[in-house]
């Protein structure tokens, strides 16, 4: 377990969560050594720096929303390497040609999406991806394990910021497994990172507050959160692939 009391060790301790996502991710996944990779709803590139380091790659796309807001912190690898792009979209109606894709990795982006925007999303993905191609998605489990993480579930039904509309905490395994089924892709797994990253004290306070969580939560909640502080659930990591020979109707009308 990473824990962070103090305000210092904020930036080091996430990005060594963040480092252990991006190993687990890389051990689940062939990443291949040319493959062409796009990261669905990259936000400011927390998994795409470690990431990029560790695998080996012809493109890497880095695909969001608000690329705009993110730029800023994807400079620096922006730089670094001309193999990787910053694209704005939406994962919804993807601008990508049919079968363009070798592997999307997307982390911590259908909790944002509500189920029938999850369809459609996971539709696009299985358009894009090339006949083989993987999907390799995270997610923080909605069922807690101890107080410390059903604080971070019960904080994020006060998002003051929500991006869209809030259906879920995130969707639960099975039912994602179900809905890429039901997409076309097969050989489905789920996966468990079991590392774990806990704010104590003031820090749990300013990480809330970082949210953009509002004032209510912190009237009802204060004590629990001095108590307990908070603790990120276990990340349910889904991994999937898009059949080799099998076409799906979804693909037709794309070019």
């Amino acid at each position: 377990m990473i824990v962070i009391q103090k305000r210092a060790d904020v930036t080091p301790g996430t990005d060594l969560y963040y480092a252990r996502l991006a190993e687990f991710m890389v051990q689940s996944v062939d990443f291949g050594n040319n493959s062409v990779i796009l990261e669905a709803g990259c936000g400011s590139g927390a998994l795409t720096v470690p990431l990029t380091s560790l695998v080996k790659y012809s493109k890497y796309i880095c695909y969001d929303y608000y690329s705009g807001v993110y730029e800023q912190y994807l400079q620096e690898i922006l730089t670094k390497n001309t193999d990787i792009s910053l694209i704005k979209g939406d994962v919804r109606t993807m601008s990508f040609y049919t079968e363009s894709v070798d592997i999307i990795v997307s982390n911590e982006l259908l909790c944002e999406l509500t189920r029938d925007d999850t369809r459609k999303a996971i539709q696009e993905f299985y358009m894009i991806l090339k006949k083989g191609g993987q999907f390799i998605h995270g997610d923080l489990s909605p069922y807690p394990e101890n107080k410390a993480q059903e604080l971070v579930i019960i904080a994020d039904t006060y998002s003051a910021e929500p991006i869209f509309e809030k259906e879920w905490f995130s969707p639960p395994a099975d039912e994602l497994v179900g809905m890429l089924h039901q997409a076309g892709f097969s050989t489905i797994t789920v996966r468990y990172f079991e590392e774990s990253l806990r704010f104590e004290g003031d820090i749990a306070f300013e990480q809330v507050k970082n949210w953009v969580t509002k004032p209510e939560f912190f009237e009802k909640y204060s004590k629990d959160l001095r108590e307990h502080g908070l603790e990120y659930p276990m990340e349910q990591v889904v991994i999937a692939r898009k059949n080799e020979k099998t076409s799906n109707c979804n693909e037709c009308g794309k070019p």
